[in-house]
């Protein structure tokens, strides 16, 4: 089995519309999903990382959710936006500093 350096699991989890913690999947995760897959692809990194669908990872009410393993760092509020710039934090090597800049983590 192929090992990468690291991986994005996307909750792609999805509740009904008027479920109260809302779901990923209802926050665009699964469009994300596809286009986490393609930049891999198109920047020739599918080798070195590897984006995944899970399920729940409870980050329901800031969604689309973004877990980076080794490094157990989970990314909210994630959008189809972000692909380029945390593709490009993986190439550099800096992944857990993807997170939106007006998050102060």
């Amino acid at each position: 089995m192929p090992s990468r350096e690291r991986y994005l699991f996307v909750c792609t989890n999805r509740r009904p519309d008027d479920h109260p913690k809302g779901s990923c999947a209802a926050r665009g995760s699964e469009e994300l999903l596809k286009e986490l897959k393609a930049e891999l692809l198109r920047t020739k990194a599918a080798d070195r990382f590897r984006a995944c669908g899970a399920t729940c990872l409870d980050a329901c009410e800031s969604g689309a959710a973004v877990l980076l393993e080794p490094e157990h760092v989970i990314l909210e509020g994630v959008s189809v936006a972000d692909v380029p710039r945390i593709v490009r934090a993986l190439h550099e090597g800096t992944p857990a500093k993807v997170s939106k800049p007006e998050d102060p983590r």
